[in-house]
This record gives structure tokens, C-alpha cells and sequence, in this order.
């Protein structure tokens, strides 16, 4: 769950937000780095640890 409006991002998440959700990390960088006229075209970071995690989470709350 979660909400965004203008510059304000809310989510329900308990615990870490960001780690457990890398590509919002991503895009919270890339906003940051836009409003200050840099540029966001940045490296792929190796993100397979975070979305293993977050698939075992899933199945989790699938089950």
C-alpha cells in the first residue's frame, strides 16, 4: 500500500522501505538528481539480492 502526492511518498510497509524496495529507490534517485538539473542516467546497481527477497516475501503472503 502507499500514496504519492506532489513530493510526498506514504506507504503502510513495516520495516525498511528502501532496501526492501529498490526500484522506488531508483526512482526516488532519479527524481533527486533531475531537480537538481544532473543528470539520471546512472548504472544499473546488481539488484538480485532485493528482488529474491522480495519474492520469498510474496510467496509468503501467498501462501
Amino acid at each position: 500500500e502507499g500514496a504519492r502526492h506532489k513530493n510526498v511518498f506514504c506507504s503502510y510497509l513495516h520495516g525498511p522501505l528502501l532496501p526492501k524496495n529498490p526500484r522506488l529507490t531508483d526512482h526516488l534517485i532519479a527524481l533527486a538528481l533531475n531537480r537538481r538539473g544532473l543528470p539520471a542516467d546512472l548504472a544499473p546497481l546488481d539488484d538480485r539480492l532485493e528482488t529474491a527477497a522480495g519474492e520469498v516475501m510474496l510467496r509468503r503472503l501467498l501462501r
